[in-house]
């Protein structure tokens, strides 16, 4: 069947519903085939929290051999810290909710996963830029580096 999902959206599920091992060495083999791509320098980082299945041997094994360097967030702290909770999300809420008041006008009655997965390529347009990237390291006080932003919020 096709869809408007570009090939380089990774959608996985799991009969649990939850994420396991297997599912996050399967991301973490996406993550690096579409972010060797664009890679300036030797290594690239990712920041996690601290769920277990980012800290398998696999998981570190994969990343040191394929230079990615893990850096897990501070434990009870990614709600201040996690630069896409701090401002991504909150956009990407809004242009979801755009989305769906969109749809109910064209006459839409239930927005389901089928829609969703209809307009998200549209949805990660209009959030994921540059510029909003940059901003969310910032207002999460990583860069430029300002710990008074989360001491403030404690």
């Amino acid at each position: 069947m096709a869809t408007s999902i570009p090939d380089k959206y990774l959608i996985i599920t799991s009969e649990s519903g939850y994420n396991s091992d297997d599912l996050t060495l399967k991301w973490i083999a996406h993550f690096e085939r579409f972010t060797s791509e664009q890679q300036v320098g030797g290594y690239r980082l990712v920041l996690l929290n601290g769920f277990g299945s980012h800290c398998t041997k696999q998981f570190i094994d994969y990343c040191d051999s394929h230079m990615i360097i893990v850096f897990s967030l501070p434990p009870h702290s990614y709600h201040l810290l996690q630069s896409l909770n701090v401002v991504l999300f909150q956009l990407f809420k809004h242009y979801h909710a755009e989305a769906v008041q969109a749809g109910s006008r064209m006459g839409c009655g239930d927005f389901n996963n089928c829609e969703f997965l209809d307009q998200i390529h549209c949805i990660r347009q209009h959030t994921f830029k540059l510029t909003t990237g940059r901003s969310a390291f910032q207002a999460a006080g990583l860069i430029p580096y300002n710990p008074g932003i989360v001491i403030s919020k404690l």
